[in-house]
């Protein structure tokens, strides 16, 4: 695949998680991750939270068994809070919400996820997922389809005015193996902020939020299962690299050629 950036990117968040095989007893590597991501460049830390995850097994003598496992989670962040680093039991994410390119996140990859490396022995990678989320306000005279191509609009929503938009949502496999899903929102001004999962630490944003004016958001997720005998750092950058290619060609087919001139 080609490669494609821009200069000016839309993006409010993006989103790489690892997810590994559980980790029974998280708790006892926490400090010395905290201690090490301190002394290099993040040393906000948020007291643990305590989540909540649905899981729903197959069971031969009850059918369908749901269960909610509670379980606690991490937060870490560089003194800018555009960089955050959130640890659970079972997968690391790095959340960004001042990026740009690339090659000026992919210091923050190999840093942070070499930490983790040393911090946590014996992580088994499971799956990879890079979530892109971007954030197109309608200039004024302007339309969502001017944005972003007609097809990723949706129905209309009918409601009150300030919340009338439209929401849709495509998956599809990728070649690699992978499941890419591309959701788009149209809003009115006054819509509530990002999903609170998506902005721990009061994380320091490019827009104001809630919009003051009418807006899209854009999102791109794209995961892919990988069995890996160990966590290095090297390895999930590539996989996270790979994911990255493809979700950057889904957003140049997704929006108008002139939104794309904009952004360059």
């Amino acid at each position: 695949m080609s490669e494609f950036s821009l200069n000016r990117p839309p993006l409010i968040c993006v989103a790489a998680r690892v997810q590994f095989a559980p980790v029974g007893k998280m708790d006892a590597y926490i400090p010395d991750l905290q201690e090490s991501l301190r002394l290099n460049g993040y040393p906000l830390a948020q007291d643990p939270v305590t989540t909540k995850n649905l899981r729903i097994e197959a069971r031969a003598d009850a059918g369908m068994n749901v269960t909610f496992q509670e379980s606690p989670r991490w937060d870490f962040a560089n003194l800018e809070r555009t960089v955050t680093i959130r640890v659970e039991s079972e997968s690391v994410t790095l959340l960004f919400t001042a990026y740009d390119h690339f090659k000026n996140a992919e210091p923050h990859y190999r840093r942070i996820l070499g930490m983790v490396e040393k911090a946590i022995p014996a992580l088994l990678p499971r799956l990879f997922q890079l979530r892109y989320i971007g954030y197109i306000p309608l200039t004024e005279g302007t339309v969502p389809s001017d944005w972003v191509i007609p097809s990723l609009l949706g129905m209309p929503n009918v409601g009150e005015p300030q919340r009338q938009g439209s929401f849709s949502e495509t998956s599809f496999q990728t070649p690699d193996g992978g499941v890419l899903v591309t959701r788009c929102m149209s809003q009115g001004a006054g819509h509530p902020s990002l999903p609170q999962d998506l902005l721990p630490l009061g994380a320091q944003l490019r827009y104001p939020f809630p919009s003051q004016v009418p807006f899209i958001l854009l999102e791109n997720l794209h995961q892919r299962p990988v069995e890996m005998a160990s966590f290095a750092a090297v390895a999930c950058l590539e996989q996270l690299s790979a994911l990255r290619a493809c979700n950057s060609e889904v957003f140049r087919a997704s929006v108008q050629p002139k939104a794309l001139e904009s952004w360059k």
